[in-house]
């Protein structure tokens, strides 16, 4: 379980298009997800960003800030 508070999370630095992975050593692309709207629809967010490394996917930022 992860636990953050926004006022950690406001101290944070912004998050780029690319992370530099603590696993392998490479850089990796931010991926953000997606919003379902109330109608099925999807719009863009950056409420949760994400990498892909070595098939598994890992949280790298919230709000658009690196955690």
């Amino acid at each position: 379980m992860l636990v953050i508070g926004n006022d950690e999370l406001d101290e944070k630095e912004p998050l780029g298009d690319f992370i530099l992975c603590d696993k392998c050593g490479e850089r990796h692309i931010i991926t953000y997800g997606d919003e379902v709207m109330p109608d099925g629809t999807k719009k863009p967010s950056k409420l949760l960003a994400f990498y892909d490394c070595g098939g598994k996917s890992y949280l790298a930022g919230i709000n658009g800030k690196r955690i």
